[in-house]
Order: C-alpha cells, then structure tokens, then sequence
C-alpha cells in the first residue's frame, strides 16, 4: 500500500484503521481563518490552536505526515522503524496552545560492518518523558505473524518488555531499573492507529495501551517493520507518557520467533523474499525502548545497541541491551 496525497480526510474504516472525526466544528469555529485540511506548522506560527479551534486539526509534522494537535500540555510522537532507517516525527501543544513539530531520520549506514560489541559503547539518548506507572497493555485477539499464533505473539511480547524494564543484557551489568509494565491480557480494540490524509497516523490518546498487527505503508523492503505512538502530558513540568501502542508489519514482510531454528533463516539459502524474515521479539523490543523513552541512535559505532535502527534480518541481536541501552534507562528511572 504505497503513500498517496489527498486532503481530503478519509473516514471509515480501511484496513482495521480507524478514522479522525470530522473537524467542520473546528474550522467552524476557527477565528483565525485557518485552511480546511491538513496544516502546515506556519498555519500556526506562534498563535494559540486554543483561540484558533486547532485542537484536534492535523498538521504536517514533516515528509507529510499528519500529527492531531494536543490539547495544551499534550504531545504525541510517531516512531517508524524500518529494516535499515528510522524515522521520528512529534507534535507537542504547550500549555499557551502553541505548537510545535519536529522530525529525525536515522539512515543505517554501515549494516553489514562487524562494529564494536554492544558492551563497548555507552551511548542514548533520552525522549521528555517517561512513565510514572506501568505501562499495562493488551494485545488484540487473533494477532499473530507468519505461521506462529497468537501465544506466539503474546510469549514475545512478554519477554520483550522484559527484555526493558529488567535491562536484560549480556555486558555483566545488574540491568534492573524502576521502570515496571507487562501483558494483561487482550482486547478486541485495535491500536490508536487512524486513516488521515491518504496516511495512517496516530489517533487523539485513548488512555489504551495496545499491541497489535496490520498492514502498514509501502511494499516489502520499502515499508516499515512497526510503529510505535506514545502519547505524552506535561503538568506542573512533569512529563510523564499517559499510553502508547505498537503495530507490527503483517502485510509485508515474513517474521520469525527463533531465527536459530527457523529453516528459512538458513545462511546457505538464498536471500529471497520469502526467507528474508525478521525476529519478533527484537523489533518488539526496540519499539519498547521508544515506549519507555529511549530515543534512536545514529552513530555507526553504536550499530549493536538495541536502539540503533539497523534491524538484520535472521537475527536475534535487538533482544539483548547493550551498554547505552541500560545506561539509558538507568538515567530515566534509576535502579531498582
């Protein structure tokens, strides 16, 4: 499903993505005569989206993807992980109503250089915010990748917020921090993922935090594995992230639970679309590290740490932190 242009916001249901609510009441009440459909930031400039009814109104936070203005205070920030790139997008609505956006492309420049191990490099990077509770979440019934089942899904997503909050690493470092979260159980709700000018988007925050799977945009190789929306508050100068979910690829791409033992993983195969699969777990466990505010990384020496974007395919190395991953939590939530 390749990215196609429209202003024309889309309602419905396409794909098991939901919709944004009209928004002819805002623009009704919009006394700064601001355009119908999506909005570039400059619409905007330093005025209040309070006085000009933009609560709720999509904005262009870069590349054209839309971002829903927050209430004030709120902020929302969309993470695209890609076999070999990441891209960031955010918008944030402070407590006056101003907005503002902002955008990160991290490109994997060297995927195939040995680098050095994930225990040689210290290195993160850290978002505003990061969770004053747990973040509980459910998956969505019938979500499963490939050929495994949905115990397949949950049994990965389980080990991989393990994998986070208890910093499970390799480099002899006691990785267990303060941040707290795990699987509760499912939902028939799909994640807080919405059709919006001709893209997907994140939806306004729910207070729902779920996992789930579907198709995402472009074709293979040209698609994202996952993406992940966090939906952030900031009261008296406290951030704190008030829900997330995370979508997996399934339209796309192939998936493995155990890349040792999967035959299609096999190194004296030919990499042809079909054995070209990437590990569960290891993408889940990335996309968990933005959950819990850890941010992508870029320099080429850090191609080992969880949070470099570099996702290998057959490989099971994301599900491991690195130095800098755990350095990283430990700076956001201190040791338990």
């Amino acid at each position: 499903m390749r990215f196609t242009r429209a202003i024309t916001i889309m309602l419905g249901l396409t794909l098991g993505v939901g919709s944004i609510p009209p928004t002819a009441t805002a623009v009704a009440a919009d006394p700064c005569g601001l355009p119908r459909g999506v909005l570039k930031a400059s619409d905007l400039a330093s005025r209040s989206a309070i006085e000009c009814g933009a609560v709720g109104r999509l904005v262009d936070a870069g590349d054209g993807v839309p971002l829903q203005v927050q209430p004030p205070g709120g902020s929302v920030t969309l993470d695209m992980l890609y076999p070999n790139e990441a891209r960031t997008y955010s918008l944030t609505t402070d407590a006056r109503g101003v907005v503002t956006t902002g955008e990160h492309v991290t490109k994997d420049r060297f995927p195939d250089l040995p680098g050095p191990g994930a225990c040689e490099r210290d290195s993160y990077l850290l978002r505003p915010y990061k969770w004053y509770r747990p973040w509980l979440f459910r998956t969505t019934k019938g979500t499963a990748l490939t050929n495994g089942s949905q115990a397949d899904f949950d049994a990965a997503a389980r080990r991989s917020v393990v994998n986070m909050t208890r910093g499970r690493n390799t480099c002899g470092m006691r990785g267990d921090t303060a941040a707290s979260g795990g699987l509760v159980g499912h939902t028939a709700v799909r994640g807080n993922f919405v059709y919006a000018d001709g893209q997907t988007t994140c939806g306004a925050s729910d207070g729902r935090n779920v996992i789930d799977a579907g198709d995402l945009p472009g074709d293979f190789l040209e698609a994202t594995l996952a993406w992940t929306c966090t939906w952030a508050e900031t009261r008296h100068g406290v951030t704190q992230a008030v829900s997330a979910d995370i979508r997996m690829n399934n339209g796309d791409y192939k998936w493995t639970y155990d890349p040792s033992r999967d035959t299609a993983c096999d190194p004296a195969q030919p990499p042809d679309q079909d054995r070209w699969r990437y590990d569960v777990e290891s993408v889940l466990t990335h996309e968990m590290g933005h959950v819990y505010g850890l941010v992508n990384l870029s320099a080429a020496e850090d191609l080992n740490l969880t949070m470099y974007p570099g996702v290998r395919r057959c490989t099971a190395h994301m599900r491991t932190l690195g130095r800098g991953d755990v350095l990283g939590l430990r700076a956001l939530y201190g040791r338990r």
